[in-house]
């Protein structure tokens, strides 16, 4: 018998760490939208603990963690991305939370949305892989966590959006781990991340999101010369565009057949629901 779960993808388009020695509270201020292609994961009962991406068996630590909280005996999980991997779209996060529910499902563990939430973000904060994604893929939409970690599950704002289509290109992959190891890196990241979060409540609508966004990934100076120039190439199109934190990623809104030229385009539309 198998149990299945689905979890939006994120795009955060800017942030700031905040660090904390109870994880609980250790997260991100910050604002991200949710895509319709995520992450769907299946998980069944097995001789063994074994996780598999996109078909292929992974040691996956942030899936592991949820595991070790809340399988009561070995079990398959099998989780499909249709959005690349490491690349700026939450995947660690979403592959943990959509397992924690399939979980919760299988083992009749009767958990409410926020201790389901509470499981996946522990996970990405003990292994470095995220900080905040799993709030704005409970939510959906564009959404701003103006409180971190868990906290930030109930303050957010969530910003009116129609299922607007977004395009992207993944040029690379970045290590999230890496960077948030960086001192001077993270120093840049926080102080641009609290100017961009004052510019962007100042007009909170997607349009500004890109372009707060946008100005937040120069400050930052995280991109890579293909990204800027693939970003200059969709605003030559008209269209607004940005990188997507943390990945090697571009995505825009308007303008996408600019991004042909820097690789596969990638194309989803924003997703309002949350998880399920």
């Amino acid at each position: 018998m198998k149990f299945r779960a689905y979890v939006p993808s994120n795009i955060t388009g800017f942030f700031e760490v905040v660090e904390d020695k109870d994880p609980l509270r250790m997260g991100s201020r910050g604002c991200g939208l949710a895509l319709e292609k995520g992450v769907n994961t299946e998980v069944s009962f097995a001789d063994e603990f074994i996780v598999e991406m996109n078909g292929v068996r992974e040691e996956a630590p942030t899936t592991a963690s949820v595991l070790r909280r809340l399988a009561k005996k070995p079990v398959l999980v099998q989780s499909n991305f249709d959005v690349p991997i490491g690349c700026g779209f939450g995947a660690s996060g979403a592959g943990a939370l959509s397992t924690a529910i399939a979980l919760d499902e299988m083992f009749v563990l009767v958990m409410s949305a926020r201790e389901l939430v509470t499981v996946a973000h522990l996970a990405e904060v003990e292994n470095r892989t995220g900080l905040g994604s799993v709030m704005s893929m409970y939510h959906g939409g564009l959404v701003v966590r103006k409180e971190p970690g868990i906290f930030g599950l109930e303050d957010v704002i969530k910003i009116p959006c129609k299922d607007i289509e977004i395009s992207w290109v993944s040029i690379g992959k970045i290590s999230t781990k890496s960077v948030l190891e960086d001192k001077k890196i993270k120093k840049k990241i926080n102080a641009a991340g609290r100017k961009a979060m004052k510019d962007f409540l100042r007009d909170p609508t997607f349009e500004n999101f890109m372009q707060v966004s946008r100005r937040f990934a120069y400050e930052t100076e995280l991109m890579s010369g293909k990204v800027k120039d693939a970003i200059e190439a969709v605003e030559a199109q008209g269209g607004f565009a940005s990188m997507a934190m943390l990945g090697d990623t571009v995505f825009s809104f308007g303008g996408g057949e600019a991004l042909a030229e820097f690789g596969k385009v990638g194309k989803s539309k924003i997703w309002n629901r949350g998880m399920r």
